[in-house]
């Protein structure tokens, strides 16, 4: 994905991953990888990235979103 000054430049963003997350700043793809197995991926424009893998994909987006949100309190204020 092209940066821009360490950001990722939104429409490579969304490329890959097309779904606006509820976490201010991030965005997430869900994909099946096999038979009722799904994988949700999540990033934001510094790259920090989410994933998590299983059976539920709204629960998985719903894990991955609180992981968003975990990574998001955990850095400084600017």
């Amino acid at each position: 994905m092209k940066k821009i000054g360490g950001k990722i430049v939104l429409g490579a963003l969304l490329k890959r991953y097309p779904i606006r997350g509820k976490t201010p700043g991030w965005y997430f793809s869900i994909r099946e990888t096999s038979a009722n197995v799904w994988l949700v991926e999540g990033s934001d424009a510094f790259g920090r990235q989410v994933s998590r893998q299983g059976t539920d994909e709204e629960g998985l987006l719903a894990q991955c979103e609180a992981d968003a949100r975990e990574i998001n309190g955990q850095q400084p204020a600017e």
